[in-house]
């Protein structure tokens, strides 16, 4: 072999040949290396597209499967009035759980000898306006007649004949055909301002009045009796798809088989135009074909491994010419060789000067020490770190007066506590040593040190020690800094995480500071330790239903302090997760807003009474008049005044006149329920608003009150009386008029020799 390897040194082609081979070598491992990362792109984005085909399939059934739970409930009654129409609407939560259906509705079908006495039967339902359009000469006419939500754009819907427009006609007849959830192709929506925002459809279910779905074309088309639909934004139904995940792919959904623009209802990315990537497929849903087509331009977050190819060519090409370079400079020298003693010829072919300069060149400082703990052997990377010349180092102890060390907290490490003597001295390794070396001019440089004892032939003593020094000043800088700001998010971020089952398993200073509690106290315990007594059962109930759902809770919150004084916050509530993707838990932050909802407080409060003032009575009024005519509950109202009021500022003064009106204030507060309402009207007039309470419940307590205002021993003018009004909602009240009833009640109280109770006169109901 060594014949073989001098008769080829004696080739003057020789390194040229070595040149050759090393950059075909490397050029081949380096395109191996980009194919596989080509692969693996590729594999990626095939998975991720089938991924995304299955979101969207799911987020399409979620949809559909509502329908089939509408057309359920509309099959499970002879007839479903527009009501229970809109209260199963409202106990899916549309807006909340399916925000890309625009509305979702009902449309029976009607003969045309039928459509006169249908408008009719609308009408007397309080819509007199209505009527079907467009005119139509067609045999039925399929009416939009339910529709929710019922808002404005919404309502301009009702009564339109389906069954004139020929994609939904067309639809329909697809859907009593197949007797299935049924999708139209791509329309254009009202809402929204651009074509991207306008891309729709309409999802049909057919309603047979056998119940179940006949079996026969023409069995199906005699039983149909009607539809449930729904109009789906395609922007709001796949924008939210992927979350986080595959966001390196993007994908475009088209109606039909052909990717062309008219037909267009979604895409992830519009200004990805020319991908490296691109999968087409189409999929049939719902009686229709869609095609999806998946386009990405990186599809692995490589980053800088992208060029590790490029940089394997250019280190193999490098070492080829490096090599071709050394055998030629060894066939320039090949009669020297021949004289060389075989040591010599051993000494190369270990390459000993290579293996110094690899030595030298690495980052880590390496320093060896015989078994006196004498140092032999050093880099430049030690020299950095210790500041000191080789040839100082060269024969120095670990005790050499001119560095020193010292421990994490600063105090002076032994010299037997050392990496280097103590790996000497127990002939065990020493790993993960940190410490700080303190140079001549007491600049500190912060290592991890390694030290490894190597051993005789026979191990029975230590030879020496290689001990190695990583630089790690800068960590140690960093990993400061940011242990600081985690205690200064500590210190003024009111910060919480719980378990799934809402136990406080971490807290933040800031957290304990507002509460008022101790991180001992709050660890392990439920946020029901700081819960204020106010805040009602629903909201906390919203609350779940949302973290449940993944999304994220954001409201305010009134808190209960240690000491038993309340403060608000800002909430922010989100789903923690593991590696996985799975929830482990809860995070929340808080922001203070105690000042903020005093000010607000302020601005609807009275500032003699303490009561609600005239401008909050009236939010509160408009408020439950609404709830009182949407939900038909009882409602009423208690307007009171005190007797002879003008008697006590002429009399004792306006201060004492003053005094008598917050006295009286603390009483009225202390004798209405929690759910009651009562604020300062004007002068000495207070208002009183009782939810579900009728007007007998209301006199009642207006009596309860007159009582405890004559029974009360007022500051300065003894014994006071008041007069009460009472007034009941009625069907077609509104705020004036309920009110206006009691003030009238008051005056009949006033004119009847005051200190009583009057109930309003209202004897004939509205039509």
């Amino acid at each position: 072999m060594q014949k073989i390897f001098y008769a080829l040194l004696k080739s003057s082609y020789f390194s040229y040949y070595i040149v050759l081979m090393g950059t075909c070598l490397s050029l081949f491992i380096a395109w191996q290396s980009a194919l596989w990362i080509e692969n693996s792109e590729k594999s990626r984005f095939t998975v991720a597209s089938e991924q995304i085909l299955f979101l969207a399939e799911k987020q399409l059934q979620s949809n559909v499967q509502l329908l089939c739970g509408a057309a359920a409930f509309m099959r499970a009654s002879t007839h479903v009035s527009r009501e229970e129409w809109k209260l199963f609407t409202q106990s899916q939560y549309l807006s909340k759980r399916f925000p890309s259906i625009q509305a979702a509705g009902f449309s029976p079908i009607l003969k045309r000898s039928d459509v006169k006495s249908f408008e009719d039967s609308i009408k007397a339902e309080g819509f007199k306006d209505f009527a079907i359009f467009p005119p139509s000469q067609n045999a039925e006419a399929i009416v939009i007649a339910y529709l929710e939500p019922f808002d404005i754009i919404n309502r301009k819907a009702m009564g339109f004949d389906m069954a004139s427009e020929s994609v939904r006609k067309a639809t329909m007849d697809k859907a009593i055909h197949r007797g299935l959830p049924t999708l139209s192709s791509k329309i254009e929506l009202v809402q929204g301002s651009t074509p991207e925002e306008k891309a729709g459809f309409v999802i049909y279910v057919p309603l047979y009045s056998t119940g179940e779905i006949p079996s026969s074309v023409e069995e199906k088309q005699k039983s149909v009796y009607g539809f449930v639909f729904a109009g789906i934004k395609a922007q709001t139904l796949f924008k939210n798809l992927l979350g986080q995940n595959y966001f390196k792919v993007d994908f475009e959904i088209f109606d039909g088989t052909e990717l062309e623009m008219n037909s267009k209802l979604f895409d992830s990315n519009p200004t990805l135009q020319e991908a490296r990537y691109e999968h087409v497929e189409t999929i049939a849903m719902y009686g229709r074909e869609w095609t999806f087509n998946f386009k990405s331009n990186e599809v692995l977050d490589i980053g800088f491994n992208r060029y590790i190819p490029y940089i394997q060519a250019f280190f193999g090409i490098l070492f080829a010419l490096i090599v071709g370079r050394w055998i030629h400079a060894l066939q320039r020298t090949r009669e020297e060789a021949y004289k060389i003693a075989a040591e010599q010829t051993k000494r190369l072919v270990r390459s000993e000067a290579e293996v110094r300069t690899i030595f030298q060149a690495m980052h880590e400082g390496i320093i060896v020490q015989n078994a006196q703990g004498v140092i032999v052997e050093c880099n430049l990377a030690a020299q950095e770190i210790f500041g000191i010349p080789q040839e100082e180092m060269l024969g120095k102890t670990s005790a050499y007066p001119r560095w020193s060390a010292i421990r994490e907290d600063g105090t002076a490490m032994p010299t037997d506590e050392r990496p280097a003597p103590k790996a000497l001295q127990t002939g065990s390794a020493q790993e993960n040593v940190i410490m700080g070396i303190v140079r001549e001019d007491n600049s500190i440089t912060w290592v991890q040190a390694n030290a490894q004892p190597i051993f005789s032939d026979d191990f029975s003593h230590v030879e020496s020690v290689l001990v190695t020094l990583s630089d790690i000043t800068e960590y140690r800088k960093s990993k400061l800094k940011l242990e600081e700001y985690i205690a200064i998010i500590d210190a003024n971020v009111i910060i919480s995480s719980t378990d799934l089952e809402g136990t406080i398993t971490e807290v933040s200073e800031a957290f304990c500071t507002i509460s008022g509690y101790t991180k001992e106290e709050l660890l392990g315990k439920n946020h029901n330790i700081v819960r204020h007594a106010d805040m009602p059962d629903s909201l906390y109930a919203t609350l779940w239903e949302v973290l449940k759902h993944g999304e994220t809770w954001r409201g305010e919150m009134k808190n209960r302090h240690k000491s038993g004084a309340d403060y608000w916050v800002e909430a922010t509530i989100s789903p923690r997760y593991d590696d996985v993707g799975n929830v482990i838990g809860y995070m929340a932050i808080r922001e203070d807003i105690t000042d903020k909802k005093r000010i607000e407080e302020l601005s609807i409060t009275d500032r003699l009474t303490k009561l609600y003032n005239r401008l909050k009575l009236d939010e509160l009024l408009s408020l439950h008049v609404s709830m009182a005519v949407r939900h038909e509950t009882p409602f009423s109202t208690i307007m009171l005044d005190i007797d002879k009021f003008k008697s006590v500022n002429d009399t004792y003064g306006h201060q004492v006149g003053d005094t008598l009106l917050q006295e009286i204030a603390e009483v009225l507060k202390f004798n209405l329920r929690r759910e009651d309402f009562v604020g300062r009207w004007g002068g000495e007039e207070f208002l009183i608003l009782l939810p579900s309470t009728t007007l007998d419940g209301a006199v009642l307590l207006a009596e309860k009150l007159r009582m405890a205002i004559e029974g009360y021993a007022f500051t300065t003018v003894g014994n006071r009386t008041s007069s009460f009004g009472v007034a009941s909602f009625k069907y077609g009240d509104d705020t004036k008029t309920i009110v206006g009833r009691a003030d009238e009640a008051l005056y009949r109280a006033k004119a009847n020799g005051r200190n009583r109770v009057e109930a309003e006169m209202h004897t004939c109901e509205l039509t």
